[in-house]
């Protein structure tokens, strides 16, 4: 291409810098909006017609650098919603789900350049991009078969029996006072897409209310989701109203 290596880092600095802000921002407000599924879908449909790009003017460096920077913004996408997704749908305990996808995932991201310089080497430039955005297009059709799947699991029941609402345990370590509590958990929330938290209504007051910020105020004040309030004493007489 003719880059030198200044240039070639100010390419890789446009790339990450979009990489990381689609998987801090952008990947969690397209999972709210349009799900998880779908997300991945368009995500991936996208990513292959950018690779696709790439493949057709390999030897063009206008076109494959702007390609490159703009490849950041659907792999950041890629990585937060595909972990996700990873996590919504197994049916093993978080860490064991999570360690079994990033060894997949690096394996895959291993071997990748040395595959890639074989087939240049047998082949010609063009080959490996063309094979990678193929590959992205049979990930869109291999995701399609999760489909119910991952829409069942990130489904918020809404009028079910409470005994057969689905739950997981994650401990939040770190906070002594209220308020660190309230935002640690709409941190937690943000982080995995949540469409509600439910919380018990305040239960200290007096002066330790005084001196230290409510846990429900500050999960109000940082969360990106609805917040339900539930006071244990009007449940257990049902007197709340519907």
């Amino acid at each position: 291409m003719g880059l030198d290596a200044i240039q070639l880092g100010l390419v890789f600095t446009g790339w990450g810098v979009l990489v990381a802000i689609f998987a801090v921002f952008g990947a969690p407000w397209l999972q709210r909006r349009f799900g998880i599924a779908r997300t991945l879908y368009a995500n991936l449909a996208l990513f292959a017609v950018t690779v696709l790009v790439i493949a057709i003017w390999t030897t063009h460096p206008a076109v494959l650098i702007a390609a490159v920077v703009v490849a950041g913004i659907f792999i950041g996408v890629n990585n937060t919603v595909t972990t996700q997704a990873v996590m919504t749908v197994s049916s093993v305990e978080r860490p064991i789900a999570s360690a079994a996808y990033g060894f997949v995932r690096f394996i895959g991201g291993g071997l990748a350049p040395f595959v890639a310089g074989k087939l240049v080497e047998y082949t010609n430039l063009h080959v490996p991009f063309y094979i990678g955005a193929g590959v992205l297009v049979l990930g869109i059709l291999i995701l399609s078969t999760a489909h119910k799947h991952l829409v069942h699991a990130e489904r918020v029941p809404s009028a079910v029996d409470p005994n057969d609402v689905p739950a997981v345990g994650h401990v939040l370590l770190g906070s002594v006072e209220h308020g660190g509590v309230g935002r640690m958990m709409a941190e937690h929330a943000n982080q995995i897409g949540a469409r509600v938290v439910v919380i018990g209504a305040p239960a200290h007051g007096g002066i330790a209310a005084m001196m230290d910020a409510s846990a429900s105020h500050e999960l109000e004040r940082h969360a990106q989701c609805h917040i339900l309030i539930v006071k244990p004493t009007l449940a257990r007489t049902g007197s709340a109203a519907v």
